[in-house]
């Protein structure tokens, strides 16, 4: 049956219809800008590594390592110690050191690669608040015209304290009956521990052995051994022979490069790779570590250990075969004598197979035990409650009122001096057969640096919540946040004014972000930096575009 009804000819758009669609798409963007999303770029590498700025890219032809090094600018003059390395003629090279094994690497006109572009989730504060160990960008109190973006660490109504480049925090005001004792050595804090995912993120590797180079390399490990047996130099795989107990021993001492004049050795501190430049910072020794290999029997029967030994006690995880435990003795004076060890957690875990690798990573991150195997926990944490005062008093030896009574009012801090705090030591322990080891790493944890106010400030003293001479206590709508690379970051801990107009309009507290201020959540890098050598077109680092932790 044919239908005698016409089909009506669709009407052509005209132009009035598509400058509507157009006005319409534009106008939906601007509210989705200004209300849900909207793109930032870094500008400085205060959130290095996370999150880059503007930096120069460096390859080492004999470990393939990658790493970022922050620009540095200088007197290019015939009297300049150092060149400019994005502008240097090619006679001139300037001189970086891979951080996985120190060997020198020089380059002249180094390209510069621009900061990560990022998506910025608004607030909407009806619907969510923002929370601790957010990436957040907000306005800066001194300069608003300049977004900033930090790691929020305070939330209103908190008191703050960094002890030993952790987080302490304290809401409800000084307990009863402790208003004469020293902040820190009150009651009421605890410490802020990083959600899984945030730690996982910001992990810093201090060496991994997938990156040693090949002979004839002038190479040597941090880790070594007084056992016979072990083959360690020139190879990215260690092995074991023996079946005796033997001990693998992270020489914090040795130098990098086996060379005349070596420079570096393998200190365990906050060594940022991305600040290397001709004016270092200070470096401060870290001892929340994180232990990781993949463990090779080469016969049944073997028995593993990891150690991590700092501020006064040994912490320790045991595999034994279908028995996993978590283990602590304390240090007993200074003599390095030790006492029984405490038992802490013990578990039921799959016994370690001939021939099979198994990843084991033990760490001890945030006042919190943990022990890994092939990436999934083997029992729950193990969480201690020190406050800020015992925490000064495990990593010096010393009291806080100590360092209270030497604390100067317009002085320099006296808790940012590096050698008062004792270095963390670390190793493995290996007995019952022989083994291999794969992909052998040390990482290490953010660590807030406690500093002082510069000379040119317009504050003097302790840097902001690093001393309890400097204490935060934030308001209901006011939050403290820091970079995550501490040395070079300009942060809440150091601002020292606040625009007359902010303070007039929202708050005149120095060293504070108002709510007003905060603009949202970091949470995807969507176009990374830049390969500027790959070829002969510029190739987007795609697979560095991520979620932000």
């Amino acid at each position: 049956m044919t239908s005698t009804e016409s089909t009506p000819h669709a009407q052509p758009e005209t132009i009035k219809d598509t400058m509507i669609s157009i006005i319409i798409a534009f106008a939906l963007a601007f509210v989705f800008r200004g209300f849900v999303v909207e793109a930032f770029v870094i500008p400085t590498g205060s959130m290095a590594p996370t999150l880059m700025g503007a930096h120069m890219k460096f390859r080492d032809t004999a470990s393939g390592n990658v790493w970022p090094v922050g620009p540095w600018f200088a007197n290019d003059g015939p009297s300049g110690s150092y060149p400019n390395p994005q502008t240097a003629p090619p006679g001139r090279f300037i001189t970086v050191h891979d951080p996985m094994t120190g060997r020198a690497t020089q380059r002249a006109q180094v390209p510069l690669s621009s900061g990560d572009r990022i998506l910025v989730l608004k607030y909407l504060y009806s619907i969510m608040d923002p929370a601790r160990f957010d990436v957040i960008v907000f306005k800066n109190p001194e300069i608003p015209t300049e977004n900033y973006i930090k790691r929020l660490l305070g939330l209103p109504g908190e008191e703050i304290a960094l002890v030993d480049g952790d987080v302490f925090v304290r809401r409800g005001g000084v307990p009863a009956g402790e208003e004469d004792k020293n902040s820190w050595s009150q009651g009421g804090w605890q410490i802020a521990r990083k959600p899984r995912a945030v730690q996982n993120a910001v992990w810093q590797t201090v060496f991994d052995s997938s990156f040693t180079p090949p002979p004839p390399e002038s190479f040597r490990p941090p880790w070594t051994s007084e056992t016979p047996g072990w083959t360690l130099n020139d190879t990215a795989i260690y092995a074991y022979a023996g079946t005796s107990r033997t001990e693998l021993v992270f020489n914090q001492a040795r130098p990098r490069i086996v060379t005349p004049g070596a420079g570096e050795t393998w200190a365990i501190n906050d060594r940022y790779a991305y600040n290397e430049m001709p004016a270092q910072t200070q470096r401060f020794p870290v001892s929340d570590l994180r232990l990781r290999a993949g463990i090779e029997p080469e016969a049944a029967g073997l028995a593993v250990e990891a150690s991590i030994i700092a501020r006064g006690f040994e912490v320790q995880a045991r595999i034994e075969g279908q028995t996993a435990t978590l283990r602590q003795r304390q240090l007993i004076g200074a003599a390095g004598a030790y006492g029984k060890w405490e038992d802490l957690r013990t578990g039921t875990v799959r016994p370690l197979s001939t021939g099979r690798v198994t990843d084991i990573a033990f760490y001890m991150v945030d006042q919190s035990l943990h022990l890994e195997i092939d990436r999934r926990p083997a029992f729950e944490p193990w969480e201690y409650d020190w406050g800020p005062g015992e925490r000064i008093l495990r990593a010096t030896g010393q009291a806080i009122e100590h360092y209270a009574q030497l604390q100067l009012p317009d002085g320099p801090n006296v808790l940012a001096d590096p050698r008062i705090y004792t270095a963390p030591q670390v190793r493995w322990a290996f007995a019952g057969a022989p083994l291999k080891m794969h992909r052998v790493g040390l990482d290490r944890d953010i660590h807030y640096q406690p500093d002082s106010f510069k000379h040119h400030s317009r504050l003097k003293g302790p840097a902001r919540s690093t001393s309890p001479a400097a204490p935060v206590r934030l308001g209901p709508d006011q939050f403290f946040a820091c970079g995550d690379n501490s040395p070079a970051s300009l942060d809440m801990r150091l601002l020292d004014s606040v625009k007359p107009w902010v303070a007039q309009q929202f708050d005149d507290t120095i060293g504070v972000i108002p709510r007003e201020l905060l603009l949202g959540r970091a949470f995807f890098v969507y176009w990374p930096s830049l390969h500027k050598e790959s070829g002969p077109m510029p190739m987007a680092d795609f697979g560095r575009m991520r979620f932000i932790w």
